[in-house]
């Protein structure tokens, strides 16, 4: 990603409707679902884009891990999520890092967990950094994460389509055959694709209707202006549209790296 793709507005701008911390759905309640299954106490996590840290506290302060080591390639989002974390007094657990794009700057099985929250979405080559989360973990460790796939068929839904079209990132999105393909080519065992297509498209109604109410739009239009919030609400329509057609599939991925033999 370029460093542009988060600037300073456009931070607040997903804060505002996600929560201090998050720039992508679901906060506290959607990191402790995409780890539910999993003993993080005393463990060594890496979280791949880190963002403005919001997953990172959470997981420090609710799951008692060893340590956090946060990565984002995005200047000003570490930055932030370094004040966001010492605000939350949290310094002492969770390290935030930024990295170039490209091989995680890590020593072979120095991680017990790997985790992101929708952030791969950016990868374009996702077999590679499915290669090196392998390479990273120790034997038996896990790799727990959020991304967003599309629909078999997404390219040929109205929905989907009109989303893409407003939105103003690049993303690079594969189906769940083609994810759980590239991560048995990476050598995962024990792999899981848990499809929260339901939950997201009923979040994103949800999202709708706050963003309509005039206590928010107030808000919005206060640290904007009105342009501004017309193209959001547009924009969040359309993403809702795409997850109730089927065309957006954010999906949970889970894999471990064998004990042995890799």
């Amino acid at each position: 990603m370029p460093e542009t793709s988060y600037p300073p507005d456009f931070v607040k701008n997903l804060e505002m409707q996600w929560g201090a911390g998050f720039l992508s759905p679901g906060g506290r309640e959607e990191v402790l679902e995409i780890l539910r299954d999993f003993e993080i106490e005393g463990k060594v996590v890496l979280d791949i884009g880190c963002g403005t840290g919001g997953p990172d506290i959470v997981i420090a302060s609710t799951l008692n891990p060893g340590k956090i080591i946060g990565i984002d390639v995005e200047p000003y989002l570490v930055e932030q999520g370094k004040h966001n974390v010492e605000k939350a007094g949290l310094q002492h657990l969770v390290e935030l890092q930024l990295v170039e794009p490209g091989p995680l700057p890590f020593p072979n099985e120095s991680v017990e967990v790997v985790f992101s929250k929708d952030s791969l979405i950016h990868v374009e080559d996702k077999k590679a950094l499915y290669c090196e989360i392998l390479r990273v973990l120790k034997p038996g460790g896990i790799f727990a994460a959020s991304d967003w796939l599309a629909g078999e068929n997404a390219a040929n839904l109205d929905g989907y389509k009109r989303w893409l079209a407003l939105t103003a990132h690049s993303f690079t999105m594969q189906t769940s055959d083609e994810t759980r393909g590239e991560m048995i080519a990476a050598g995962f065992d024990d792999i899981v694709l848990r499809d929260r297509n339901q939950w997201y498209a009923d979040t994103a109604i949800q999202e709708v209707r706050m963003m309509e109410g005039d206590e928010w739009k107030g808000r919005f239009v206060a640290a904007f202006d009105e342009e501004r919030y017309e193209k959001k609400l547009a924009l969040r329509e359309a993403n809702a549209q795409a997850a109730q057609c089927g065309g957006l599939r954010p999906t949970h991925l889970f894999g471990k790296r064998p004990e042995i033999g890799f």
